[in-house]
């Protein structure tokens, strides 16, 4: 693995996928931690991947031996399944598709319709998610608005050679891809027996507490916060880092854990920075 934190430039999000408060602008960090890790290989698994901006940045430099995803809800993992395993066929979707109002409602309606695994719900996700406002799947409007009279086009994010590339990037990828559709405490609770936990790190960003139906397509309540705080901090999973909304319930049960206030950058209507914070297992926060 021939990345190092100190040495690798800046790089942007080279994920097929974009998202309100994605967390890819972390990767140098997360790189730091894995450098931490024992020498050998090393793996990354992320319980609530969505986009996986930051993972599939590591990939890029070779950080990792293999990252596991995992995203619970069927579209998500269906855009990522369908990636992985037809990514010729999803890259000439990119590349012929129409990116006009009549393919958006067209997959508004698969999205809103349909919850089986295919290639179908896969695209139509990804579409909604690169033409919709702040790339929100289910609850947004298309960038540039029904009429399309904004100053951005519902193509303003739709970049088609530069998606098709990424995707047929990660195609190449999948054998060093590892991807479930499993509730994310199942996930973290059979991940011991799947990867060599020493040298694992796990970077969980979960559903905000506040507004996080609006923001996800599986928001947690406060029993699964308590729950996944539970799994975290019994000694299970040696290495970890977590994201989160700044908020009391947050700040109550990480209260032993050493924590860092984040600026994330969130576009839903106009461009602002979120607060958030960073908890991690680890004392020494960069």
């Amino acid at each position: 693995m021939s990345a190092s934190a100190e040495s690798t430039p800046t790089l942007r999000s080279i994920s097929p996928f974009r998202y309100p408060g994605g967390k890819a602008f972390l990767y140098k960090y997360l790189l730091a931690r894995l450098e931490s890790l024992p020498r050998g290989s090393r793996y990354y698994a992320e319980p609530f991947c969505g986009g996986a901006g930051a993972a599939v940045i590591l990939l890029k430099l070779d950080a990792v031996e293999q990252l596991h995803l995992n995203d619970a809800d069927p579209k998500v993992f269906s855009a990522w399944h369908s990636i992985l395993q037809q990514p010729q066929r999803f890259a000439e979707a990119i590349i012929k598709t129409p990116v006009d109002l009549e393919t958006w409602h067209n997959c508004r309606k698969i999205v809103e319709s349909t919850s089986d695994i295919g290639f179908e719900l896969g695209f139509a996700t990804f579409f909604l998610n690169r033409t919709s406002r702040s790339g929100i799947v289910i609850g947004a409007g298309p960038i540039g608005g029904y009429d399309q009279r904004g100053v951005w086009k519902i193509d303003a994010r739709f970049n088609r050679e530069a998606l098709a590339d990424r995707v047929l990037w990660l195609g190449t990828m999948k054998d060093r891809i590892r991807l479930t559709r499993e509730d994310a405490l199942t996930f973290l609770a059979r991940s011991p027996k799947r990867l060599p936990i020493e040298q694992t790190l796990f970077f969980v960003d979960p559903p905000y507490v506040t507004a996080g139906g609006r923001l996800y397509l599986n928001a947690m309540n406060e029993g699964k916060h308590i729950a996944l705080s539970d799994m975290l901090q019994d000694g299970t999973l040696p290495h970890w880092v977590l994201t989160y909304d700044d908020h009391p319930l947050i700040r109550r049960l990480y209260e032993a854990q050493p924590v860092k206030d984040l600026a994330v950058t969130y576009s839903l209507q106009t461009k602002r920075k979120e607060r958030e914070i960073l908890i991690n297992d680890h004392d020494a926060l960069a």
